[in-house]
Parts: C-alpha cells; structure tokens; sequence
C-alpha cells in the first residue's frame, strides 16, 4: 500500500510541476513582484519587452513607478482577455467565457489597437503591435520621430481608420485593408496574434 501511494505521489508531481498558470495568476504575481520590490521575478514573468531587462530594473528602480504600474495590472486582470487569431477569452467574474466574434474582427481589432494607440502618442503599445521586421527596425522613440517629422504620417494613419470599415481577406497568415490603388494595409500573424505589416 504504501508502495502504491508512493508511486502515484510521483507520478503526479510532474504533472503538478507542469501545470501551467491561470492568467490571473501570473498577474498578481507580477503585481505583488513589483509592490515587493522583486524586479527580477517581474521580469521573468514578462516577454522581455522591447526595451529589455536593463531599461526594466531602470524604470521600475522608482516605487512609485512600480506602486502605479501593480495597480494598473490589478485594474486590468479584473477584466482581462486572452487573443488567438480565431478565439477570445474574457474574463466573467471568476470563470472565462468564449467571445464570439467573426474572425475578420480579430485582425480589426488590432489594427484599431494600433491606431488608437498612435492617436494617443502611446508609442511603446504601438510599436508592441508592429510585426516583427519592423520591430528589429524601430524603437518606440524611432517610431515617435518618423510619425512626428513624415508629413505623410497623419494620413497614412488617417486612411488606415478608413480601411477600417472596408472589407477585410483574411488569409493563410495575413488580413489585408484594401485602400484602393492596390495598396493596402497589411496585417500578418506571428506567434498566434495579429501584427500591423505593412500600413499602405
């Protein structure tokens, strides 16, 4: 008996072990790493972000930085959301419910994430929804400059919420806003989420 309860003690702690965390969880842990002061349990709960590890420590070195931020990460777990390209999972009190949505919507939804943010002057979430070629090129503060010094910034970004409302092709790997006069914005998948490619 005892070698039975041992046995299935063992075979159970890997799976224990693997299990992987409710998205909740992995937020208020961030939050409590950052009210503690624990910066580099914080990052590690991060994807690294576009600045890196050091320019991380750097801003949150500051507890005020870090009190605002577990906050705002608190706020937002209450009504959290989890993306892939065909599904959206949001949060309902404590359990998570499927949002239907046509799969058009999910690439839209990006796309108006990205302009919103621009729109804002919210530079680090644009860039976050750039796709990856444009990432290795860009910096937030790059992006800042082009968008604030290119005469034609405002309306590339002005025709790009336009395109909005057109018609979107979803397709193996991409969405495409036509403009008209064969450009159009361009929108591909990386890692399972929507990123901003091409904007005419």
């Amino acid at each position: 008996m005892k070698h039975t309860v041992l046995l299935g003690s063992l075979l159970l702690a890997p799976a224990c072990a693997t299990t992987p965390r409710e998205p909740v969880s992995v937020a208020e842990a961030y939050a409590r790493a950052l009210d503690e002061g624990r910066l580099q349990e914080a990052y590690a709960l991060t994807t690294d972000g576009p600045d890196g590890e050091a320019a991380f420590l750097e801003r949150y070195s500051d507890p005020t930085a870090r009190m605002d931020r577990a906050a705002a990460v608190r706020a937002g777990a209450s009504v959290l959301e989890a993306r892939a390209p065909s599904l959206t999972l949001a949060r309902s009190g404590a359990d998570w419910r499927v949002v239907e949505a046509r799969p058009a919507d999910v690439p839209r939804t990006t796309l108006r994430r990205f302009l919103d943010a621009s729109d804002a002057r919210d530079w680090k979430e644009a860039y976050s929804l750039l796709a990856a070629p444009l990432r290795a090129r860009y910096t937030p503060e790059r992006l800042q400059s082009d968008f604030e010094h290119e005469p034609l910034a405002k309306e590339r970004l002005r025709r790009a919420r336009l395109a909005l409302n057109t018609h979107v092709r979803v397709g193996a790997g991409e969405a495409v806003f036509p403009l008209g006069d064969e450009r159009a914005v361009r929108l591909v998948l990386e890692d399972g989420e929507y990123r901003v490619a091409t904007l005419e």
